[in-house]
């Protein structure tokens, strides 16, 4: 008896083998089926699925053999597989020297004719046969022989969909294992208490939460009665009538305040869902409490918040009608008489009446001004902004109309070139761009006429409208708290204003979701910059 040669790819034939898992799995009828076609076909006692090992021949499918594998030593099939490309046909394997002396040759089973088609993959490897064995010396067909071939490539086909399909199932239930894996890692360590319960009201599972608060072991818990467990007057009361629900198909919830022996009373929100087996059938429910006894606080704590703002907009509601009304109703009175005074009879005044009555007009007048920027910062926050493409270098120009007398009394310009539309409430803006220029035009340097320039650019999803003027500038020091409310770095007599201004023009900018900032240098110019969200709602 003559040994097969190894092949030349034998390792790497091995590993594709390997790599399909077929080898040692139970039957399959589309194997077994295929091995009945080629017995039929070539009517031989004897048809073989084979798959050649590194030391046996197994049998994937067998007609008329009983043994599972043979030694791949003797396997006539360990010689078909080395010319993959044809049909391996022995017509009589006494005469034949490879195999006159095989076991299966010269010993009981006395085989005699054998015909071999190599089950190729689709890389060329060569991993066994389908073939037929008969106990007389004979020939196939060529028909015979073609349906061999063709039953050994529905043999590939059927390998590499099996190989597929197993990898599936393998994935598939890996996936379950590690969804089980964590589900239940989850529902031990989870925030929330949870306990499943069976059809007799008998707790089966806990998680460590439910453990962690009251205050007890698995093995003290796991097996009790549900009822004996909360206390019976609670489990008639409150659980039974949810659970019995929950058997019965219907999840269900209620709020319950619970005294746990680890962690003293606490209102639970909990949850009662039915557990079903795979058949469907309710096998019992689970019960997860939610543990809601912070939230229960913030609740209250944030109606007392709402309660509490809700007192200071009334309160804020009232300032705004002192401010309106009863305020400015003897400032205005004042003002009407010290005009009337002026106007009328201020030639009949001494020369110290007319100096104080200046005191009073002037006196009158800021408070009027004052009234009219409280007015304006208290009302922003009732303001509903709205927010839609504003064209700067229009308001610039209606500002400039209004602005006229002063730009031609003190001698300055406005510059504004046509800029990108910006995002924004566009009365809101024209209020910051006013008091930004007003102050640009104000805060002159002696001798300088005043330049205000207006540009918009756009940079990291803001729009930034800078202001700039020439004129005396901020000092370091006073930069960081310029925008504070009735914060006035001169004196009245040097520069008239309330120190509302910029307070309001911050805050502005904070109801648009933006900032304000400045750049100044002494005796040099200011550049107040307003940032807006090009997409309203992103914070700078």
């Amino acid at each position: 008896m003559q040994t097969s040669p190894t092949p030349a790819n034998e390792a790497q034939r091995l590993a594709r083998l390997h790599d399909l898992g077929i080898l040692d799995t139970l039957p399959q009828k589309a194997f077994d089926d295929i091995s009945a076609l080629a017995q039929m076909i070539c009517g031989t006692p004897v048809a073989l699925i084979t798959l050649i090992d590194q030391d046996r021949q197994w049998f994937k499918s067998r007609i008329g053999v009983e043994e599972r594998e043979t030694p791949r030593e003797v396997a006539f099939c360990s010689h078909a597989i080395l010319d993959p490309d044809t049909v391996m046909m022995v017509e009589d394997l006494q005469s034949d020297p490879r195999f006159s002396s095989n076991p299966f040759v010269a010993g009981p089973a006395r085989a005699r004719f054998y015909a071999g088609a190599p089950i190729v993959t689709q890389d060329g490897f060569a991993l066994g046969t389908v073939c037929v064995v008969d106990l007389k010396a004979r020939t196939l067909e060529p028909s015979q022989v073609d349906a061999l071939r063709r039953l050994a490539s529905l043999v590939t086909s059927l390998l590499e969909h099996e190989s597929i399909r197993m990898e599936e199932a393998t994935r598939t239930r890996e996936a379950v294992r590690r969804q089980h894996e964590e589900l239940t890692a989850m529902a031990i360590s989870g925030l929330d208490l949870q306990v499943y319960i069976d059809a007799q009201y008998v707790i089966q599972h806990v998680n460590d939460t439910f453990l962690a608060y009251w205050g007890c072991t698995r093995e003290q818990i796991i097996g009790r009665n549900l009822a004996a467990h909360v206390g019976d007057d609670a489990f008639r009361a409150i659980i039974q009538p949810q659970l019995d629900r929950a058997l019965a198909g219907e999840s269900g919830s209620y709020t319950r305040k619970t005294d746990f022996p680890a962690r003293g009373s606490r209102h639970v929100e909990v949850a009662m869902l039915p557990v079903r087996n795979a058949r469907g059938e309710i096998t019992g429910a689970v019960m997860r409490a939610q543990d809601v006894q912070e939230t229960r606080a913030r609740e209250a704590q944030l109606r007392q918040t709402v309660a509490l703002l809700e007192q200071r907009t009334m309160e804020q509601e009232r300032f705004i009608h002192i401010i309106s009304h009863d305020l400015r109703e003897p400032i205005n009175t004042v003002n009407n008489f010290t005009s009337l005074l002026v106007t009328d009879h201020l030639e009949e005044l001494s020369t110290t009446a007319q100096r104080y009555l200046s005191f009073v007009q002037s006196g009158g007048q800021r408070m009027s001004f004052l009234l009219d920027d409280l007015l304006h910062f208290v009302r922003l926050d009732n303001h509903a902004v709205q927010i839609r493409p504003v064209e700067v270098s229009r308001l610039m120009q209606q500002l400039q109309e209004d602005l006229a007398g002063v730009i031609l009394r003190v001698g300055g310009r406005i510059d504004c070139e046509t800029q990108p539309l910006v995002m924004a409430d566009e009365s809101l803006l024209r209020i910051v761009l006013q008091n930004l220029t007003t102050n640009g035009l104000k805060f002159a340097r002696r001798g300088v006429p005043p330049v205000v320039h207006v540009a918009v650019e756009q940079i990291d999803g803001f729009h930034r409208i800078h202001v700039t003027d020439n004129g005396i500038g901020i000092a370091p020091d006073n930069q960081h708290d310029v925008f504070d409310m009735f914060k006035r770095l001169h004196t009245r007599k040097q520069y008239e204003g309330t120190g509302l201004g910029l307070s309001i023009c911050r805050r502005i900018a904070q109801l648009h979701g933006g900032s304000m900032t400045v750049q100044s240098t002494p005796d040099e110019g200011s550049r107040f910059t307003l940032h807006l969200p090009v997409a309203h709602g992103t914070t700078p």
